[in-house]
């Protein structure tokens, strides 16, 4: 009876060791399992965004004679970058003549300096024509700097585009001066093109901002069928493409932050750094939105009008309504993106009034 209580002892023992160090060995394997996540997401840190952010360039590469993006890089360094404000006539006029058309006689040295930089132009609409812009995902204060980043040279661009398109209407240019607002309209397709929501909002913003000098030309002058068609073709298509944007822009934002985030060992700089950037990402975010809808809009109701205007150009009357239009528009081109509301046509003992059913009238 002794050794069978002796053999029983003996059994609870060896069940006691190897309950205990069962635990310690689960212990040690989850130890081993998260000291390899954290080599992983602090030993990797950078070589896993820049692989993965390689990995995205590599799928938007596309030949270099196809690519706008390679040109432009190429003119910014053939040229100093434009000033918005040449300080070569008054503040007054150079707001004027970014607003309004002008004539050379008006203003002759501010006429003299864009004949100066005729070849400049020449080569920007030639770029623009081209379909496709692939700018490299700058990820670094180098590349965002102004003589590096073609971008930021657009900012100039346009404005030297858009002044001489103004002397092109104010001197009875109209078709030089289309073609110019269709360079500018372009340009900010290919912005709109890269995956950052920097580029893409800055593109969205020169959109809202031109179109609403074609839009002028539309009501003011009397285009041509031909003259129409140039402007449509420059426009962006009727559809909503944010969502599709949208996906490959929030990787490459969340990559690119992710790059730069001090490593979590520093909890206290890291901590700050993710809450600067969840602020800062949020309000580019909404600004970014804001625009996208504010262009979609502008270019929905630019088919109208063109739509509007080849009727009138037909017909010699403007259509009494939207159901006059052949081919007919679609409900999506009819409909504002800000609101869900339809646009709504008037005609007048002037003309016609179009605007959104449920924004302020234009």
């Amino acid at each position: 009876m002794s050794e069978d209580k002796k053999r029983d002892r003996g059994t609870d023992k060896a069940k006691n060791w190897f309950v205990c160090h069962r635990f310690v060995l689960m212990a040690l394997v989850v130890a081993v399992v998260c000291g390899s996540i954290v080599w992983k997401a602090v030993l990797l840190h950078f070589h896993s965004f820049d692989v993965q952010l390689a990995a995205i360039e590599a799928a938007r590469a596309i030949p270099e004679s196809e690519n706008a993006g390679a040109a432009y890089i190429k003119l910014a360094s053939e040229y100093l970058p434009i000033p918005h404000y040449p300080r070569v006539v008054n503040n007054k006029a150079l707001v004027l003549t970014a607003k309004e058309p002008w004539q050379g006689k008006d203003y002759p040295k501010l006429a003299a300096w864009i004949d100066e930089r005729q070849v400049l132009i020449s080569k920007l609409i030639d770029i623009s024509r081209m379909e496709k812009c692939r700018l490299p995902i700058p990820l670094n204060n180098r590349q965002r700097s102004y003589f590096t980043n073609p971008i930021r040279h657009m900012h100039g661009w346009t404005s030297l585009l858009v002044r001489s398109a103004n002397k092109d209407v104010g001197e009875g240019r109209i078709d030089a001066a289309i073609e110019k607002y269709a360079c500018i309209l372009r340009m900010a397709t290919h912005q709109r093109q890269q995956p950052t929501l920097g580029s893409y909002y800055s593109g969205a913003v020169r959109q809202d901002q031109y179109v609403a000098l074609v839009r002028r030309l539309i009501t003011q002058r009397a285009l041509t069928d031909e003259q129409l068609l140039l402007i449509e073709a420059a426009l962006l298509s009727v559809e909503d493409d944010w969502k599709m944007h949208l996906r490959l822009m929030l990787k490459v934002q969340s990559l690119i932050e992710r790059r730069g985030r001090p490593k979590i060992t520093d909890w206290r700089r890291y901590w700050d750094y993710r809450k600067r950037n969840n602020k800062a990402n949020a309000d580019a975010l909404e600004r970014t939105l804001r625009y996208h809808l504010r262009a979609l809009a502008n270019r929905r109701e630019m088919h109208i009008l063109i739509a509007l205007h080849r009727f009138k150009n037909k017909t010699g009357n403007w259509p009494r309504n939207f159901d006059q239009i052949e081919p007919p528009l679609s409900k999506e081109t009819l409909t504002d993106p800000r609101s869900d509301a339809p646009f709504v046509y008037e005609v007048t003992s002037e003309g016609f009034r179009l605007y959104s059913g449920s924004l302020t009238e234009r």
